[in-house]
């Protein structure tokens, strides 16, 4: 075997001196100007004896400096003249290298700075792993979580650039309020990508990825670094949403309890069930998934240690209390008011019995303006309802018929959660282009239900008439998930044609529809569609509320459930007489003698559908026998 030479060894380590950067190179510099300086200055100094080495030594250094130097030089001393000329045009060819390594270095750290690749050095932030279209609800949400603080902190980490991500996130928010929004780029699974973004630090961590192997990647490898950093025990925890049900449990292992998961289908069959048999109930759900507005809080108020649930209904002016949660073994003292998120609660109770007794670190569930905001009043309002309680007997829904166009892969789960809600002999018929398979099986056996299916083209107009027989007045459009823009065009295509058809037989159809893009809620307008799900969106909300608070997660749950209390739209005529002046108070009081509670209203003006939430109590309202009353309860009679 051939030997390498003195030469290929010293070219070598010439080589691996040179990739060593920027500093490297300038030391490199320097070494060779020093060791020309000192040749020059001790040649110089031969055969002289006016001058000493190192005054010659240092002559030699002005001249590699400065290039003007040599004019000054005695021309009768022609050796020293052409030295130092030597030394000088070493000096500038150094000069000229040194500038060109420090420019390159320096734009190469400009655009490490600009590709976002520096580390982050904040504490108490939001971090956000997977950068989307899904991006923009959850920065608005956590943005506006964060309008109450003053240096309010989000790190975005994607695989693109931090300059397009940059970008985008201004092109699509128009207000950061308190918030800084700093973005870095890499891969999230490496550990050296998780230390730039300082995690072990954040408050929370917010996974905003579309690929179900990808997230349990990102959890195990943030799981990984915590437990590397010895921060596995802080109270910061991981948020994510996973699509497909059989990689749930591989998510909830891979966490080791420091995750939220949220089952993206399950999550909007809920919803889709819940508001295709009430009209506008979205909207409500929306508003209360979301920050914009009021939102829940877990709150602890020593002074209401002791009292009965029910008396706490009105002690609140402006802030609508939904339930209790116990405190947990160990957890706080009843002394601390814990805003949002504090440790130590044990499991929600949502609509308890109205005589639960409040005990000591018990906190109460309220939706409110913000954390840290409501007091209970001293003592409760006077109130009269005597003359303005309702004594109609509001008959029961004994059947409900539903027309579904259209499938996606959530059917199945909405029809069983429509199982649990509607009344035995309810009648479904699903119509779309082409049935799968499995819709025999899995779509027609229930208990509650009795399902139909047709085959047809639903986009043809006849077809579409045919379908939409007397007896419906329900309508839920699916949209097809795995064709964003071209499902979303179809759903639109059909509302127009649903709009036409309810014009000219003059009938009033609930039409609920699926949507893949939040874009095109602006186009739904001129559709007259009572509600559109965005489930993209939906899904956000929620994950940037247990971001915020991880304990709502199975409040949220409870709210979407058959079993326990959730929210339903009630006929006003119930409740209160058409004629009589009613304050909010009084309809709280008038709620609470059903076991229920007083959430809002539903009122019809001018043709447009408007909703309230969380009303001002000492507000006064006369409610017309169509208008509704939104209540938490047990069931929808």
């Amino acid at each position: 075997m051939k030997k390498d030479g003195f030469r290929e060894k010293l070219r070598y380590a010439f080589d691996n001196y040179m990739g060593k950067g920027t500093l490297a190179l300038i030391g490199m510099l320097f070494l060779i100007t020093a060791i020309v300086v000192i040749i020059a200055g001790i040649l110089g100094s031969a055969g002289q004896t006016d001058t000493s080495v190192g005054n010659n030594i240092w002559m030699s250094l002005m001249h590699a400096l400065d290039a003007g130097t040599l004019a000054g030089d005695d021309t009768s001393r022609i050796g020293f003249v052409i030295l130092m000329s030597i030394v000088t045009i070493c000096g500038i060819f150094v000069t000229s290298i040194l500038i060109g390594i420090i420019s390159t270095g320096f734009e190469e750290k400009l655009n490490s700075l600009r590709k976002g690749f520096s580390r982050v050095v904040e504490n108490r932030h939001t971090v956000i792993i997977g950068f989307n279209d899904g991006i923009y609800t959850v920065l608005k949400e956590i943005i506006e979580a964060n309008s109450n603080e003053k240096n309010g902190r989000i790190l975005v980490v994607g695989t693109e650039d931090k300059e397009v991500m940059d970008e985008e996130i201004r092109n699509h928010i128009d207000d950061f309020k308190t918030t800084k929004v700093i973005c870095r780029s890499g891969d999230p699974t490496h550990s050296a990508v998780l230390a730039m973004s300082a995690v072990e630090n954040a408050r929370s961590i917010v996974i905003n990825e579309e690929d179900d192997f990808m997230i349990i990647k990102i959890i195990l490898s943030v799981v990984a670094y915590l437990k590397e950093k010895q921060a596995f025990e802080n109270d910061a925890h991981i948020t994510a949403t996973i699509h497909d049900k059989k990689y749930l449990q591989a998510a909830l292992i891979a966490a080791e309890g420091k995750a939220e998961i949220i089952y993206f289908k399950e999550v909007i069959a809920r919803v889709i069930a819940n508001t295709c048999r009430q009209p506008g109930l979205s909207n409500v759900l929306t508003g209360v998934f979301s920050f914009e507005g009021d939102e829940f809080y877990f709150e602890r108020f020593p002074e209401l240690t002791g009292k009965k649930f029910g008396d706490v209904l009105n002690l609140f002016k402006k802030a609508t209390v939904r339930g209790i949660c116990k405190a947990a073994a160990g957890g706080s003292a009843a002394g601390e008011n814990a805003a949002a998120g504090s440790a130590g609660f044990g499991t929600p109770l949502l609509n308890p019995p109205m005589d639960t007794v409040i005990e000591e670190g018990d906190a109460i569930i309220h939706l409110s303006e913000d954390n840290g905001v409501s007091f209970p009043a001293a003592s409760l309002p006077t109130v009269n309802i005597r003359d303005k309680v309702s004594n109609m007997q509001i008959p029961e829904e004994t059947e409900n018929n539903l027309l579904i166009l259209g499938h996606n892969e959530s059917l199945p789960l909405i029809l069983r959660e429509l199982d649990d809600f509607l009344p035995k002999g309810s009648k479904v018929v699903i119509a779309c282009y082409s049935l799968p398979e499995e819709a025999e099986t899995e779509w027609k056996h229930f208990e509650n239900l009795e399902v139909m299916l047709k085959e047809a083209d639903i986009y043809d107009r006849p077809v579409l008439e045919e379908l939409l027989t007397p007896n419906v007045r329900n309508i839920l459009l699916l949209s097809d998930r795995s064709d964003d823009e071209d499902a979303d065009s179809r759903s639109l295509i059909l509302l127009l044609q649903l709009r036409e058809i309810s014009n000219v037989r003059h009938a009033d159809f609930n039409i609920t529809s699926e949507m893949n893009s939040a874009e095109n809620q602006r186009l739904l307008r001129v559709t007259k569609v009572n509600d559109f799900i965005v489930g993209s969106s939906i899904t956000n909300l929620i994950m940037s509320q247990i971001s915020e608070n991880r304990h709502l997660k199975e409040f949220l749950t409870m709210l979407l459930v058959e079993e326990g209390s959730e929210f339903y739209m009630k006929p006003s005529l119930k409740y209160v007489r058409p004629d009589a002046e009613v304050s909010f108070y009084e309809m709280t009081e008038i709620v609470k003698n059903h076991n229920e509670i007083f959430m809002g209203y539903k009122k019809n003006e001018n043709g447009e559908m408007k909703i309230v939430v969380n009303p001002d109590k000492a507000g006064t309202m006369r409610f017309r026998p169509e208008d509704k009353i939104i209540v938490i309860a047990e069931d929808g009679r």
